[in-house]
């Protein structure tokens, strides 16, 4: 991919985030993949994650490994290896390794509760985490008895220390197809559940865990 990457970093508290707006040929690929995967029974069960992972969701997969290389390269590293040099200005990045990728397919009522992505593997821990939306369901309603003033529905929601009078420790995105937002993988977050009246809608999204390796 030959087209300037284009990406945003902002601080709604004191971690910085990454916004991008993924490919659609990124999209058209994740998505074949991800039903590829759902039409073949083996493939289905090779790439079931959904035990590795927490929330009340209707299925997670792996990304098969070769899709995700594909965009590591041409789309994922270069914001990845940005952002990381937006904090660490003497420092050289070696290299970034992705060390899962996975597909979460949720359904209405579904959701996934305050967590973060602090989990450690042979004694090196993830450096960032993202989310990137593949496809939302046509129309979405409120959840039953959500407040038309403060309504939460569907929302990813990110925290981090506490409300003050000059200090925000809450962020609230409405999801939005090809939207990909990057945080450190310490940052807490939540995802809402949605409604719809066709109970058989999918919202499906993708997230990675990245380590930074410097020179």
């Amino acid at each position: 991919m030959s087209d300037k990457i284009n990406f945003k970093l902002f601080k709604p508290f004191g971690s910085t985030l990454a916004k991008a707006e993924l490919p659609l040929q990124l999209i058209k690929d994740f998505k074949d993949d991800l039903k590829a995967i759902r039409e073949d029974k083996q493939k289905k069960k090779d790439h079931n994650w959904g035990d590795r992972l927490i929330g009340s969701v209707s299925a997670e997969y792996l990304v098969t490994p070769s899709v995700m290389l594909k965009w590591k390269r041409q789309f994922f590293d270069p914001i990845i290896v940005s952002y990381t040099n937006a904090h660490y200005k003497q420092e050289k990045v070696k290299s970034v390794l992705i060390n899962s990728a996975w597909y979460v397919v949720s359904k209405p009522g579904d959701y996934n509760p305050l967590h973060n992505h602090c989990e450690y593997i042979k004694g090196s821990n993830y450096d960032l985490s993202c989310v990137g939306y593949l496809s939302l369901p046509d129309s979405m309603i409120p959840t039953q008895n959500a407040k038309s003033h403060n309504d939460y529905s569907a929302q990813i929601q990110f925290v981090e220390g506490s409300e003050n009078k000059f200090s925000d420790s809450q962020l609230r995105i409405d999801p939005k197809v090809r939207d990909w937002y990057l945080f450190p993988n310490y940052l807490m977050h939540s995802v809402y559940s949605f409604n719809c009246e066709d109970k058989n809608s999918e919202r499906v999204s993708f997230s990675f865990n990245a380590t930074i390796n410097f020179e």
